[in-house]
């Protein structure tokens, strides 16, 4: 196929209703899933947003995840360095996916399908019965006492995340992103460039601008230095904690590399700024991390910075993920968050939704 063939090939999927992007993707997982013996089985997608992950549901009963991921964002190598991370933190206790390996050894199957223009990677791990502690758009399901004592469970967890980073010996060839300035809020941010869209005012770029100017100018002059940056899982949003009968799970180590330590806090805290519960939720991440590891005040400083950063990379995600057609239904709504979140830091107060 041609390049222009193909990038057209892109572009028509792209455009798909997104039933039916998903419907193909499943015939696609319906391949991958040979390379590891389980043909035939019931699959059911689960969620579609950076990739896709379907639930299947083999013919004795067992239940795995599929995920596929999506084209262009990690490469092999970028996957099972993950992969690679996960399984070490499992051995330390930290409750993460358990990702099975091919029938040549592998984690990671290459599947192709028709009416899918590329082919995609994918990787299977045994079924997490379990309800998301809540969702970016709605914050954190439950009362206000349940969810707090999540984050605080949350907090150890994430203290022993970044402890191990620090000692654990990376493999030959780990290869993982940064979350810094430049991916967040530079240039060309990994998401997305939020100036591209169409929902912003001349107004409101411009404010954006200005703080997106102040963040990047903060974060580089708070450094790289040993006590404030390491190994991330970089997504502590609620949708990627499961509630389990054995306590909380960790999912979805995608987004996962070096960043700042309070940049996690941040990217937690950020769902609870819409239904506003993040002074409690962060109190009691702040409290569980500092009986495990040092978090200094003077990185606690940044956390508006952090929160902020987070929210405008979010800002940019509907620009980047053309196909998925829930990305630019919610694009309105973030440009609002967003905006407000902005008026705020560039104030000098607190940040504030809805208020």
């Amino acid at each position: 196929m041609s390049a222009g063939a193909a990038s057209a090939a892109v572009l028509s999927f792209r455009a798909l209703p997104t039933t039916e992007q998903a419907a193909r993707l499943a015939r696609l997982a319906a391949c991958a899933l040979r390379e590891w013996s389980l043909g035939g089985g019931r699959i059911d997608l689960v969620k579609y947003r950076e990739n896709a992950v379907f639930a299947v549901s083999a013919a004795d009963g067992s239940r795995y995840a599929i995920r596929i991921h999506r084209p262009g964002y990690r490469s092999a190598a970028e996957v099972r360095s993950e992969i690679q991370w996960m399984r070490a933190l499992a051995e330390v206790g930290v409750r993460t996916p358990e990702v099975l390996d091919t029938r040549n050894g592998d984690v990671l199957a290459v599947a192709e399908a028709a009416g899918v223009p590329e082919p995609r990677l994918c990787d299977l791990s045994r079924w997490i019965d379990g309800a998301q502690l809540g969702r970016l758009e709605s914050g954190v399901e439950g009362d206000l006492e349940t969810a707090t004592a999540s984050y605080r469970t949350i907090g150890r967890i994430a203290a022993v995340v970044h402890e191990h980073g620090v000692r654990w010996p990376r493999p030959a060839g780990f290869s993982r992103p940064q979350w810094d300035a430049a991916s967040l809020v530079g240039e060309t941010p990994v998401f997305g460039d939020f100036r591209d869209l169409d929902c912003l005012s001349g107004e409101q770029t411009s404010l954006l601008m200005d703080a997106r100017t102040q963040v990047r100018e903060r974060l580089d002059a708070f450094g790289r230095g040993r006590d404030r940056w390491g190994l991330l899982h970089g997504d502590f949003l609620p949708e990627n904690v499961l509630v389990a009968g054995d306590g909380l799970r960790l999912i979805d180590f995608d987004d996962c590399g070096d960043g700042w330590y309070v940049f996690e806090l941040a990217t937690a805290l950020f769902p609870l700024l819409l239904q506003g519960t993040a002074d409690a939720m962060g109190r009691a991440y702040i409290e569980s991390y500092r009986s495990m590891r040092a978090l200094p005040d003077e990185h606690l400083a940044l956390l508006p910075t952090m929160l902020l950063a987070r929210a405008l990379s979010y800002l940019g995600w509907p620009v980047g993920r053309p196909e998925i057609h829930e990305a630019a239904q919610i694009a309105p709504f973030l440009a609002s968050v967003v905006t407000q979140l902005a008026r705020c830091y560039l104030a000098g107060e607190p940040l504030r939704v809805g208020e």
